[in-house]
């Protein structure tokens, strides 16, 4: 959204001159995320190859699908300009099941009655970095993007001059979960069960994305990969921090003062 409240995409703003240098980073930021990393500044995850378009399997040529870019300014971020490449996923046919449970704002706001009416009970959240990716896949899909939408500092980097096609596309194959796929947030999810259910965390049966555990009086929403946490007791807190700093790269606000768009005091 710029100044006068207009929304704008990408590709405009490429085009505006005030915008264009931190959101090409941004964009290219994501992509070495996804790939390979960016040289001196961001790790990858090996979620994303860029490949030639010979390379994606005959059978499997007329499922490849396209990238959507989406930009967000994020102030309770750490990096607040967010650029999020994601999936066509009406274009991908996977053949089981996808469904996947997650908290409503309804649950989100009984969890924060729950807070305010338990005696001594506290909020705050946890944001998992890169939730859906780095997560097996039980195949690869693919995706192509246009070569005028990538930064340049990525084109040089994974040199893909090379592997661009005569109408101005680059083929990816994506190898984990990632945003956007039908199939990525059940993947990530069935791994978040069987990694916490060690720890003795479960999902409630009647109620999804509301999670608690067998014996601690601490209760957990999960919006994606957002937690909004009620517990009473500090040793509960950090035993959930622990348990995820297993496996997950994590952010926390003790505050919890923001939580799916509310803003909390």
């Amino acid at each position: 959204m710029d100044d006068n409240g207009d929304m704008l995409e990408y590709r405009h703003l490429m085009k505006r001159p005030e915008y264009k240098e931190q959101w090409s980073t941004s964009y290219a930021n994501e992509i070495g995320r996804l790939a390979q990393g960016i040289k001196g500044r961001v790790t990858g995850t090996n979620t994303m190859f860029f490949i030639h378009k010979g390379e994606v399997p005959k059978d499997r040529i007329r499922d490849t699908t396209y990238g959507r870019i989406t930009c967000m300014f994020r102030p309770e971020k750490e990096e607040q300009n967010r650029t999020r490449l994601t999936m066509g996923g009406d274009r991908i046919n996977y053949p089981d099941d996808c469904g996947t449970p997650t908290a409503d704002l309804l649950t989100v706001k009984l969890l924060l009655n729950s807070v305010i009416s338990t005696v001594g009970a506290k909020f705050f959240t946890l944001d998992i970095k890169d939730f859906y990716l780095n997560t097996p896949m039980k195949r690869f899909e693919y995706m192509r993007l246009k070569m005028t939408d990538i930064p340049d500092e990525v084109i040089e980097e994974y040199a893909l001059n090379d592997k661009a096609t005569p109408d101005g596309f680059v083929y990816v194959e994506v190898r984990r979960g990632m945003y956007g796929l039908p199939q990525a947030g059940l993947l990530a999810q069935e791994l978040l069960e069987e990694r916490l259910a060690d720890e003795g965390y479960y999902q409630s049966e009647y109620t999804p994305g509301l999670w608690s555990h067998k014996t601690c009086p601490i209760q957990f929403s999960l919006v994606v990969d957002d937690f909004g946490v009620k517990y009473t007791r500090e040793e509960d807190k950090e035993h959930l921090i622990k348990a995820l700093k297993k496996h997950y790269k994590i952010s926390q606000e003790d505050e919890g003062e923001r939580y799916c768009g509310l803003t909390l005091a």
